[in-house]
């Protein structure tokens, strides 16, 4: 019984070593206008962790996050490195890397450019905010 109480001591108290940081940012088009339900999946990168950096702590499963109306999002994550991959339909992906530290705040914002291959394919012309407008032809 000691062992056990022991080991969830351990555990606790190396969790509450270091304190969360926030990870937050917002997903636009490239005009700027905000991407609603546009996906944020954060994986963390343990580089650092396997040769003694101490702060690199991170997360063991990855995260999966939506912007909200406003394409922001806010997530509380421990130190560490992380990488990013932001994906909206219609759009080219955007990732990234970022470094939290411990009790931090990290902004990621990033910028989706319009696809072309889905507006070419499907030949429509993406608005932001705005209903799917067919595209005109030229002849």
């Amino acid at each position: 019984m000691r062992i056990y109480l022991l080991a969830a001591l351990t555990l606790i108290s190396s969790a509450c070593l270091f304190a969360d940081s926030v990870l937050k940012g917002t997903v636009t088009d490239s005009e700027g206008a905000a991407i609603a339900s546009a996906t944020i999946f954060i994986h963390w990168d343990s580089a650092g962790g396997t040769v003694g950096l101490k702060s690199n702590v991170g997360i063991k499963e990855d995260l999966i996050v939506r912007t909200g109306a406003n394409g922001g999002f806010s997530v509380n994550l421990p130190p560490g490195f992380y990488d990013l991959f932001v994906s909206s339909p219609a759009f080219t992906p955007f990732c990234g890397k970022v470094r939290t530290r411990e009790g931090s705040s990290v902004t990621f914002d990033s910028k989706l450019q319009a696809s072309g291959l889905v507006i070419n394919e499907l030949g429509f012309r993406i608005e932001p905010n705005a209903p799917i407008v067919e595209r005109k032809n030229s002849k």
